[in-house]
């Protein structure tokens, strides 16, 4: 039986809307039929992104990651563990057969997250987000159905985008739990030190507002594809217009411990209804 809260809404759908509102937002504007099946994958990239923050022992995180890789094995066997977004995947997805490998690569790519020292450059940590981010973009786009080499670009560029504005949002909590995945290259071209680890103050400045450029790179590159994206692509590729909202002010500021920078502008909605209707993201 699906778990609902509020107005009827499930789950995921609920755990989507207070955790990646972004995604929620885009999701509203996918076809009725879909929205479930976002809100489950989603739902399943939050589960998995979170277990960085909520461990505190490598192992302890390590063990969380393995869970879901067994649970998408039960998925599969049509046997879903009695976990809320293990169902919503199992109803949602069937036996996960267009996008298990995406998923199973996410996971993997988590588990690097919580094992390996910070990555050596910025291609690198791109490199990650391509099985993180990227991979649930590209996810979400075979789930509408829209996998031509346009929207698959598209969707990829999103993806880092979208990758990129995260990493840069959890900045301060991921310090606070003694992590550091910001790129040990640009550390040392701004001369910050990877240890001490270093304080969530104005000297990572710098470092943010490059990645922040980045990130508006990648988002300028899958504009790019806009004339041969379809119209059913775009619930999976909006979140990087409001992703993109979020990287110019940082790019400006660099403030990343700014909590008005990390909320969502007041007329996103609009802003996103705009993008829909004209064909954009």
């Amino acid at each position: 039986m699906t778990k609902s809260g509020k107005q009827g809404m499930s789950y995921c759908a609920l755990l989507v809307r207070d955790q990646a509102p972004d995604r929620y937002l885009a999701t509203l504007f996918a076809p009725g039929d879909a929205r479930e099946a976002l809100f489950a994958l989603y739902a399943f990239d939050h589960e998995i992104g979170k277990v960085r923050h909520v461990v505190s022992q490598t192992m302890a995180g390590l063990i969380r990651l393995q869970w879901w890789r067994e649970a998408l094995d039960a998925i599969a066997a049509d046997r879903p563990p009695a976990q809320p977004v293990a169902e919503a995947l199992h109803r949602a997805l069937g036996d996960l057969a267009i996008t298990r490998a995406g998923l199973e690569a996410a996971i993997d790519a988590r588990e690097r997250e919580l094992e390996d020292p910070p990555l050596p450059t910025l291609a690198a940590l791109e490199q990650r987000l391509e099985a993180t981010s990227g991979g649930i973009t590209l996810a979400a786009l075979e789930i509408l159905d829209s996998t031509g080499s346009a929207a698959l670009e598209a969707g990829r560029r999103v993806g880092l985008t979208v990758g990129l504005a995260d990493l840069l949002r959890t900045l301060d909590l991921d310090l606070r739990h003694g992590r550091l995945l910001l790129p040990a290259a640009e550390l040392a071209r701004h001369g910050i030190a990877l240890e001490p680890l270093p304080e969530a103050d104005p000297s990572l400045a710098p470092v943010v507002a490059t990645i922040a450029e980045r990130g508006l790179a990648h988002l300028a590159a899958a504009r790019a594809h806009r004339q041969a994206v379809p119209a059913a692509a775009l619930a999976a590729l909006l979140p990087g217009t409001l992703a993109g909202a979020y990287l110019r002010r940082l790019r400006r500021t660099g403030d990343f411990r700014s909590a008005a920078l990390a909320r969502r502008p007041a007329l996103a909605p609009l802003t996103l209804l705009w993008r829909r209707a004209t064909g954009r993201f």
